[in-house]
């Protein structure tokens, strides 16, 4: 309905219980009519102000506790509503109106205990306050928004009804606010297991995760943290004053690359994708602590890809990007992965993470594993979803020397993953 038709129905609505107290009382006569129709005459002003007080000048404002959280957590958010006009109101209804983006719940592990039935996450979130404001200029409201989704969430509405005593004149006024909430996708600790491979000679290492060549210095530049101790140049450091660390030419290639499959497949399983971004985010997080030599990318709609960068921004930046991914895109990640991956791949180490696998996925990986140093395939799904037909794939990797970590509610309900690299 349009303003100028709602104003009109109130004042319609005044007139007409106006007329029918006033007839009563000419009609009726006597001291009790006349006594309703005076005593209600307040009650009729009132509503008559209400109908002319206007709520657009009203000032709206929310504050978040913080605006950067972790996936599962829960913030304090108050509302705070300034009024400017002195109008006296009975009562004032507030209303969150959250986007669908946090019509679901993280609670950390417990999510992934039930991966057959995603649904069952799906939370209607609705905040309702009633306040009695009466003369006050300021209303003040507080509410908690527990188990936080990872994602990117703007709550852009707000909505404030009021009304009178007996529910005759009723208003209500929707309030744009610009609230940005960003949650992180939680990250566990991550156990490295290095596999060995069957040589004739007998059994040795493969590789090493944090494996150097630090026989060649190419340079210095600014320690962060990290490094090695062994690594400083004291003579460097001495002549100007500051922490300076030798740099070899190593780090100037990128050893290992993490390929995230951000792709919406068909049969996805929603918990599969977070499931493989967590871990992603956990890996991630591992391999800086390693300082080793590794990229990010991830296919999906778009691809984006994050070089080797030794400072918190990149991290910064991969965390975001993290946080804001939904799967997307039409081009199968099959195709991308060729397109993508197409250079040479010698001495390179790579480490895909996917919650889908399918015949072509299995080509295509065999090819990769022939050209890289070695390929680490993590698969994020439900066990019960892993048919006969899976399993044959997977045996099929393994065949082809790809080394296989299945994740499934087993690793994702633990408070650490334990991966064989």
């Amino acid at each position: 309905m349009k303003p100028s038709l709602r104003f009109a129905s109130r004042l319609v609505t005044i007139l007409l219980i106006f007329a029918v107290l006033f007839s009563y009382a000419m009609f009726q006569g006597g001291f009790v009519s006349w006594f309703l129709f005076y005593s209600f005459l307040p009650f009729l002003l009132y509503m008559t102000g209400l109908t002319f007080y206007s709520m657009d000048n009203w000032e709206v404002d929310r504050h978040f506790s913080k605006r950067v959280a972790t996936a599962g957590d829960t913030i304090h958010v108050e509302v705070v509503i300034t009024r400017r006009f002195l109008f006296p109101m009975y009562y004032c209804v507030i209303e969150e109106l959250f986007p669908e983006s946090l019509m679901k719940r993280d609670n950390h592990v417990d999510k992934y205990r039930n991966m057959d039935n995603p649904a069952s996450l799906t939370q209607s979130r609705q905040i309702k306050k009633v306040a009695f404001p009466w003369f006050k200029r300021t209303i003040r409201y507080q509410y908690e928004m527990e188990e936080l989704p990872r994602g990117e969430h703007y709550l852009q509405a707000l909505r404030v009804k009021t009304g009178d005593f007996f529910g005759f004149i009723t208003k209500e006024a929707t309030y744009q606010l610009n609230n940005k909430l960003l949650v992180f996708p939680r990250k566990r600790p991550v156990r490295l297991k290095e596999s060995a491979q069957s040589f004739e000679q007998g059994v040795s290492p493969s590789f090493k995760l944090n494996e150097k060549n630090t026989n060649v210095v190419s340079g210095v530049r600014e320690y962060v943290p990290g490094d090695r101790f062994a690594w400083i140049d004291w003579k460097t450091t001495a002549k100007s004053n500051q922490m300076m660390t030798k740099e070899f030419e190593q780090e100037k290639s990128v050893d290992m690359l993490v390929i995230l499959n951000a792709v919406n497949e068909s049969d996805m399983n929603p918990l599969s994708f977070e499931g493989a971004v967590e871990f992603s985010a956990s890996l991630l997080d591992e391999m800086h602590s390693r300082s080793s030599q590794l990229a990010f990318m991830t296919l999906g709609e778009q691809k984006r890809y994050f070089p080797f960068q030794k400072d918190y921004t990149q991290r910064d930046m991969i965390q975001e990007h993290l946080a804001k991914i939904r799967p997307n895109g039409k081009m199968p990640f099959v195709e991308q992965l060729e397109r993508e991956l197409a250079q040479n791949l010698s001495g390179m180490l790579l480490l895909l993470v996917s919650h889908h696998l399918d015949a072509q996925m299995v080509v295509t990986l065999s090819r990769l594993a022939q050209k890289s140093k070695r390929l680490v395939f993590f698969y994020v799904i439900p066990q019960n979803q892993i048919d006969f037909q899976g399993h044959k794939w997977l045996k099929q990797l393994k065949n082809y020397g790809i080394l296989v970590n299945t994740i499934s509610e087993g690793e994702l309900t633990q408070l650490e993953f334990e991966v064989n690299t």
